[in-house]
């Protein structure tokens, strides 16, 4: 019976937050590295059945996809651990943090959709206490309910689904109709959807620095892994959806000054090549896309731990302040160039692997004008990444920073991950062995990729060039927050308003007609009048959420 890699995150979670902060820590990784062994050796096609709610359940099912994914989201665990103990973070975050990725395992390894509605609603409370504990207010608010709407949907379509085919185990996917559009929406809530994003760049740039690191690794990479078990087969809107996504976030991301923000919209963007992968839904397409989650599970998280240092040290995060890091900090450069050469797709790291899988699932499905927005969305990167490199790393320090270096936690966990980058980039096949239809390293390593690869990167470092002066113009940029959080206020007033004008007229004609009258009346209607006050409490609570979500 295999012991489900969730346990070993879980369990360490709650020892890490009554031990001593060195020796939780040390079991945080001695967890994380134990669910990494059975991720990646537990033979595919490994299940466990069992009994959840009275319901017939699969809490733990292996296969490729599962291995791929299980195995990044169980070794960053380890990275992040490392990185929270040199960053100074206190147990009881980490034991938070620990919990929410044993719960996002749980959800990679569930082979059940009863299993992956507990785990999903783990995630998200796991991931609002991280918020909350460093960031105040209605951002962490706005978090909190984001996700429970998601939530919601998700459990609407799961419900119906079952409702319709009797079973709560995996099979084709959510039963089509309502179930699978519920459940799909709900997905998209946590994968970062155009119109439902903001919540990424609402949230990730203000948290500690360790927990921002803990959040861009999990969530939105755990929602495109579901969204391949809910939506299976192609869907050629889903594909383009995802192209979108890409040219969106990496436009928004090339206009910040703000290092996490960048990042932030660059989460958006990269999750653009899984959705484009998803939708195209091949083999080719199905690989690009867990392969591609996997890297930018490991660059990603390399990117914000880099931001995080830069921000302990020079005190600012903001480009137009920062200068001359490569020479002061030597380590987090070299960091930061195994990332930003990942994310960028160039020859000899992961991302140039995954890219290019994802891009030649599109041009084979022949979706040409897909292709080109991914190609297009590949030189926006190169821009982003040439930005951030000049600014905080080549020039010369405009302000006489005096940064010290990375702690040695740091830099192991830093490290660690660029090592893995620079390996899957340089032997694919330790990447590719892992997916389900496998991979062909010598296409991975043809000609054509390097063309097309150093080409894109090539018009992203001219363009650059023509674009730094009027870059250094542009100060905020709105997005869609400029509208729902004021339209959020106005309505959360309104509803206030009127539901405290409904309870000052309902306490009057209680107290003018007696109970005795209201209870009559109700009856009279056919139901309590508990219940009829229980409808209209559920309906302004339900307004209310609406409204949060909003301000």
């Amino acid at each position: 019976m295999i012991v489900p890699p969730a346990l070993f995150l879980l369990v360490a979670a709650a020892v890490a937050a009554v031990v001593p902060r060195r020796t939780g820590h040390a079991a945080g990784v001695l967890a994380a590295l134990g669910a990494l062994v059975v991720a990646l050796t537990t033979p595919l096609g490994t299940a466990t059945d069992a009994t959840l709610f009275g319901f017939p359940a699969r809490p733990v099912a292996v296969d490729g996809f599962t291995r791929v994914v299980g195995g990044a989201l169980a070794f960053i665990a380890a990275a992040n651990t490392v990185y929270a103990y040199g960053s100074g973070a206190d147990r009881r975050e980490t034991a938070i943090a620990l919990a929410y990725a044993g719960a996002s395992l749980g959800a990679v390894f569930a082979g059940d959709w009863l299993t992956l509605v507990v785990c999903w609603e783990l995630m998200a409370v796991a991931a609002t206490l991280i918020v909350w504990r460093s960031t105040a207010g209605r951002v962490g608010y706005r978090y909190a309910v984001y996700h429970q709407i998601g939530g919601a949907l998700l459990i609407a379509g799961v419900v119906a689904h079952y409702a319709a085919t009797g079973s709560f185990v995996y099979a084709e996917g959510i039963a089509t109709g309502l179930p699978r559009l519920l459940a799909a929406a709900g997905v998209l809530v946590n994968v970062g959807m155009l119109g439902v994003h903001v919540w990424i760049v609402d949230t990730y740039p203000r948290p500690s620095v360790t927990a921002s690191v803990v959040l861009c690794g999990l969530t939105t990479k755990v929602g495109v892994y579901t969204l391949v078990r809910v939506v299976p087969g192609r869907n050629v809107l889903l594909a383009y959806a995802g192209g979108a996504m890409l040219l969106f976030g990496v436009t928004m991301a090339i206009l910040q000054t703000d290092l996490r923000r960048l990042l932030s919209y660059h989460i958006v963007s990269q999750v653009g090549y899984m959705v484009a992968g998803v939708g195209v839904a091949s083999g080719l397409g199905y690989g690009g896309a867990m392969a591609h989650l996997a890297n930018n599970v490991l660059y990603k998280t390399l990117l914000f731990m880099i931001a995080g240092v830069v921000l302990i040290e020079t005190g600012t995060e903001n480009l137009k302040k920062l200068g001359g890091l490569g020479r002061a900090m030597p380590a987090t450069a070299a960091a930061f160039a195994v990332a930003a050469l990942a994310i960028s797709g160039i020859p000899g790291f992961s991302g140039f692997v995954s890219k290019g899988m994802v891009v030649d699932s599109v041009d084979a499905a022949g979706l040409d004008a897909l292709w080109w927005m991914l190609l297009l969305g590949g030189v926006g990167t190169v821009i982003s990444f040439a930005k951030i490199a000049y600014y905080a790393f080549v020039r010369a320090d405009p302000y006489g920073h005096d940064p010290g270096c990375a702690t040695t936690a740091q830099i192991t966990a830093m490290g660690g991950i660029a090592a893995v980058v620079v390996g899957f980039g340089l032997f694919p096949d330790l990447l590719l062995d892992l997916l389900p239809a496998g991979g062909d390293a010598a296409k991975v390593f043809a000609a054509s990729q390097f063309e097309k690869a150093l080409g894109v990167a090539t018009v992203g470092l001219v363009a650059f060039a023509g674009l730094r002066r009027p870059l250094k113009r542009v100060t905020a940029v709105p997005d869609l927050d400029r509208v729902y959080h004021p339209t959020g206020s106005i309505l959360r007033d309104s509803v206030v308003r009127a539901t405290t004008g409904v309870a000052d007229a309902l306490g009057q004609r209680r107290r003018s007609t007696g109970v005795a009258v209201l209870r009559a009346a109700s009856v009279d209607a056919g139901r309590p009048a508990s219940i009829g006050r229980s409808v209209l409490l559920l309906t302004l609570v339900a307004a209310l959420v609406v409204v949060f979500l909003l301000s």
